[in-house]
C-alpha cells in the first residue's frame, strides 16, 4: 500500500505511526514506557490492556450528536419531548466547526490509521477509516471492527472518515452546544 496521505483529509505535518497496524505493534505501542495520562495502557494478570480514562470510563449514549439535514432528517429517530431517546440534532454549521477542531487537533501530531468494515454483509457493509490519536484507540477499532484482507486493503476506499481527537476541550464544545466532553458527532453524508 502507498504512504498515506493525510492532507486529503486536512490533516496536515501529521506523521503516521501506522497504518493498519497489527495488534502486536499496537500491544507495544501502548505499553511502552514514558506514556502518561490517557496515551498509557497497562498490562493487567490476564495479559490484557487496562487504560485509566478518569472520569471518562465506558461510553456515552446520551451524547449523540447527529447532523440533521436532507440525507437524515427523515431516516433518524430525533429525541422529542414525547418520545425521548439519544439522538440529538446538530445544524450542519456545529458539525463544520466541530469537525474544524477535531481536524486541527490531529495536524502536527503522530497518528495511527485503521482501515475496517462495520457490517459483515459484504453487499451492505461500510468501509470506514479511523485516525486516532494513541495506540489504545487503534486497537480497540481494530479489536470491535471486522479486518479487510490483504486483497480489500488494496483497493480500500472509506465511506466514512473517522476522527478521533482525544485531545479536544470541553471549552471548544460548550460554546457550540455540546455539554459533555464525550460527545459523539456523526454526519450521514458519506466521505
Amino acid at each position: 500500500m502507498a504512504k498515506l496521505d493525510l492532507t486529503q483529509y486536512g490533516i496536515t505535518g501529521s506523521t503516521v505511526i501506522a497504518h493498519n497496524p497489527s495488534y502486536e505493534f499496537l500491544f507495544e505501542e501502548e505499553t511502552k514506557a514514558g506514556l502518561t495520562g490517557f496515551d498509557k495502557g497497562q498490562n493487567t494478570e490476564l495479559n490484557a490492556v487496562n487504560v485509566k480514562t478518569g472520569i471518562y470510563t465506558g461510553r456515552s449514549p446520551k451524547d449523540k450528536y447527529i447532523v440533521d439535514d436532507a440525507q437524515s432528517h427523515n431516516k433518524v429517530w430525533w429525541t422529542t419531548e414525547e418520545y425521548k431517546n439519544d439522538n440529538h440534532p446538530m445544524s450542519e454549521e456545529v458539525w463544520a466547526k466541530v469537525k474544524d477542531i477535531a481536524i486541527k487537533e490531529l495536524c502536527n501530531k503522530q497518528l495511527y490509521v485503521v482501515d475496517a468494515f462495520c457490517g459483515a454483509n459484504e453487499a451492505t457493509r461500510l468501509a470506514v477509516r479511523f485516525i486516532v490519536e494513541v495506540a489504545w484507540q487503534a486497537h480497540f477499532v481494530t479489536n470491535m471492527f471486522i479486518r479487510p484482507t490483504e486483497e480489500e486493503l488494496a483497493a480500500f476506499e472509506p465511506d466514512f472518515i473517522v476522527y478521533n481527537a482525544l485531545g479536544f476541550f470541553f471549552e471548544q464544545l460548550l460554546v457550540r452546544g455540546i455539554v459533555n466532553n464525550l460527545s459523539h458527532a456523526g454526519n450521514t453524508v458519506l466521505a
